[in-house]
């Protein structure tokens, strides 16, 4: 083992991450994990990927990666100019679409043509359906208006205009008062915590909602007490994923990197019971108990 995947492990233990963990959160493969720990990296498609792989891996535990590739780089293999094949290879694929692209290009100009030749037609028959429509209205309109100003001068009309004002003011008066009761605030309270476990009770809340927005990448799982997952993957930079848990009374949510994602329980911003720089990796439970 070399001292740069000592000291990885270490981190990985202290943190009380096992490798399947590390693997959904970093979606590299336990044997390369491994290989990283055991300094063997024979085993790494290419130097390219060993840095990446160890990048990944010291984040995830919440260690600098700069700082890693500095203090062992005698140990790091650079990479090399892997990646030009790839390149060649799109290079040719590309001048290969281009010379199909041109019988298309040849297309365009008719087609367009067409397009505009169907939409003056379309725009002609609506305005032709229009004014036709409108000229017939017109008179029907003008009836109904003679007939209105007639109504409202009897003295029936006037009377039943006085007891719809009554019955609106009364309406205004009565959703003036159920506007004024106070919505009851959801009550967070933590019951235990254990390592980088802690249970949390939801109360006084008619409704049970979580929403998450990354703010760099993180994994994410988000499961109820049976086992059935509603979420489970990476969420990346802006990505938010927002669930309606009202129907559910135990719901689990484990988030591998705590610094870079927010979380919103009810719309209320949530605060972790643990202090993210100090365990980035935490697993909740939350018990919801409606009001």
């Amino acid at each position: 083992m070399t001292e740069l995947g000592k000291r990885l492990k270490e981190a990985r233990e202290a943190k009380n991450i096992s490798l399947d963990e590390l693997q959904h959160m970093t979606k590299i493969q336990k044997r390369y994990l491994i290989g990283i720990e055991e300094g063997n990296y024979d085993i790494m498609p290419g130097n390219f990927y060993v840095r990446a792989f160890i990048k990944q891996y010291a984040e995830a535990v919440g260690l600098d990666s700069e700082e890693l590739f500095e203090e062992y780089k005698h140990e790091i293999p650079q990479s090399q100019h892997e990646e030009l094949p790839e390149q060649l290879s799109r290079v040719k694929s590309r001048q290969q679409i281009s010379s199909k692209s041109l019988q298309w290009i040849d297309l365009l100009p008719k087609l367009l043509i067409a397009v505009v030749i169907i939409g003056i037609a379309v725009v002609l028959w609506l305005f032709l359906q229009h004014r036709d429509a409108g000229s017939e209205s017109q008179g029907q309109i003008m009836n109904r208006t003679t007939e209105v100003e007639r109504s409202k001068n009897s003295p029936l009309e006037k009377a039943t205009e006085k007891e719809k004002q009554k019955e609106t003011e009364k309406k205004q008066k009565d959703n003036g008062k159920e506007e004024t009761a106070e919505p009851s605030t959801p009550t967070y309270t933590v019951t235990e915590k254990q390592g980088n476990t802690a249970t949390i009770e939801l109360t006084n809340a008619d409704q049970f909602t979580i929403e998450l927005t990354s703010k760099g990448a993180s994994w994410v799982e988000v499961f109820n007490g049976k086992g059935h997952f509603f979420f489970r993957g990476n969420l990346t930079n802006g990505q938010t994923q927002t669930f309606d848990l009202t129907s559910e009374s135990e719901v689990f949510v484990k988030i591998g990197r705590t610094l870079d994602v927010d979380m919103k329980i009810n719309g209320q911003p949530f605060t972790y019971p643990f202090d993210p720089k100090d365990e980035v990796y935490q697993k909740l439970k939350i018990i919801f108990k409606e009001s």
